[in-house]
């Protein structure tokens, strides 16, 4: 109880909520980051598409998912993680995620409920809507599991996105060391556009030492507002 109270002491922390859009669908390209990329080429796909759809079920109710897969998979691998949620709060419901790697399925599912508890597309989309300016704590689900983390924003950065130079901040989430509490290994790092929609051109998560980086293929130009490329909040 006293954690999720310290939780909303920082809401006003908080800079103001960037409407990303109701119902939308973004398409990605993904590569293996690093000297884990070469070494996971000798075993497994390192490079495909990625999906990232978010649904408004209702005025009040959120659903998205993440899916990773490639065309160099030989029997249909792929990676998913999904959550529902609830605006504008931003209270994850309920998250799974699932996969098919090597002949092996494996799928979590859990609800959840509390509030400060996000997921990998729930995180995303609470942090496009209310991108913090200073160090935010939370909770991530992962694979049935939970954890403290840390989010951290790292300032504004320019991302190469289908040929345009996109304007961005860049926000970190990272596992927090807590006695008695599990540390998640993995990382999750958000490039948002300086848009409206503070849509996100490029995704990285991390997990067991491979870097999945996802880029936006197809970023216009136009969707740069004019007050948002002079300059916005920071």
């Amino acid at each position: 109880m006293r954690r999720w109270a310290a939780i909303s002491l920082l809401l006003p922390l908080l800079a103001p909520p960037a409407p990303a859009a109701a119902t939308e669908t973004l398409h990605y390209r993904w590569s293996i980051d690093g000297f884990a990329g070469v070494i996971a080429s000798i075993f497994m796909p390192t490079q495909g598409e990625g999906v990232l759809t978010v649904e408004e079920r209702s005025p009040t109710l959120a659903r998205s998912e993440l899916e990773v897969t490639s065309p160099e998979s030989k029997s249909g691998e792929f990676f998913r993680y999904g959550a529902e949620w609830e605006r504008p709060g931003g209270r994850t419901l309920r998250a799974w995620s699932e996969q098919f790697w090597q002949g092996e399925k494996k799928q979590k599912q859990s609800e959840i409920g509390d509030i400060g508890v996000i997921d990998i597309v729930s995180g995303i989309d609470l942090l496009r809507r209310h991108r913090p300016v200073s160090q935010k704590r939370l909770e991530i689900w992962s694979d049935g599991k939970r954890y403290p983390v840390i989010v951290l924003p790292r300032g504004r950065a320019i991302r190469h996105i289908a040929g345009h130079d996109v304007k961005t901040h860049h926000l970190s989430v990272r596992g927090l060391s807590i006695p008695d509490r599990r540390f998640w290994k993995g990382a999750l790092d958000l490039w948002l556009a300086d848009d409206s929609a503070a849509t996100p051109v490029e995704i990285m998560v991390s997990r067991s030492g491979a870097h999945v980086r996802l880029t936006l293929t197809d970023y216009p130009a136009k969707a740069e507002s004019p007050e948002t490329k002079e300059g916005g909040p920071p």
